[in-house]
């Protein structure tokens, strides 16, 4: 079902007019970690890159600019910082491991500073797309909240690679919205959903990393895809 932005007519991404609650895909592949073992809902994971050296890059953390708050989402630039881990919250809370193409939440830990949960959303500044934390977990029955839901996909890189991605929607009827065909999803509503994948492509040179945002689905990565590395496991590979 298509859920989250609307694009209207005159460009690909203006508005954020949301459409109806996501929905789980509970027939699709398990997301799995850099061990083979399913991602789990609720337990905490480094999101890195896979690649050696300069085909990967570092993992994600929650950054500030300019000020302590509000807090995007960045990933660091060298490979050998992990970042900070998140959490997976699947849209069926009872749902005990992530599966791919399904709905989820994604969260840092809680900010105390800027009053959050961690939760990554979509936002918007009148130019441009970005990833912040200003999201809450669940409540998708919740207008407000259709901003906060990501999907994991596989990536076509190495097996365990996986993009991170957004669904915007595209209304059926109307003027035809500026997509082209290669890059559409017809759902099983008569709206399509227009994918985009998350990407550093905005640089922050004093801290060392770029802040995350949503890229064509097809745009070639800079590295294989993202992995998940479970907190406090030893596994060794190379991402």
């Amino acid at each position: 079902m298509a859920h989250h932005l609307l694009l209207p007519a005159a460009t690909l991404l203006l508005t954020l007019l949301f459409l109806s609650p996501p929905t789980a895909t509970a027939k699709d592949s398990v997301v799995l970690d850099v061990d083979g073992n399913p991602v789990e809902a609720g337990s905490q994971y480094y999101v890195l890159t896979s690649g050696w050296g300069g085909a990967g890059r570092g993992g994600l953390t929650a950054a500030s600019l300019g000020g302590p708050c509000p807090l995007y989402v960045g990933q660091y630039r060298l490979w050998v910082q992990k970042g900070s881990p998140v959490t997976f919250y699947p849209s069926n809370p009872s749902q005990k491991h992530i599966t791919q193409s399904s709905d989820v939440n994604i969260a840092f830990a809680p900010n105390p500073i800027c009053r959050n949960q961690g939760v990554w959303q979509l936002g918007y500044n009148g130019i441009s797309f970005y990833i912040t934390t200003n999201g809450v977990i669940g409540k998708q029955e919740d207008v407000d909240t259709f901003a906060n839901w990501f999907k994991i996909e596989q990536a076509g890189g190495l097996p365990g690679a996986y993009k991170i991605v957004y669904c915007f929607a595209v209304p059926s009827t109307g003027p035809e919205p500026v997509v082209p065909d290669s890059r559409r999803r017809t759902g099983p509503e008569p709206d399509t959903e227009y994918c985009e994948q998350l990407d550093a492509t905005v640089p922050v040179p004093p801290m060392g990393l770029s802040l995350l945002t949503p890229v064509p689905i097809d745009n070639p990565l800079p590295f294989f895809g993202f992995v998940f590395k479970k907190v406090n496991t030893t596994a060794n590979h190379s991402y």
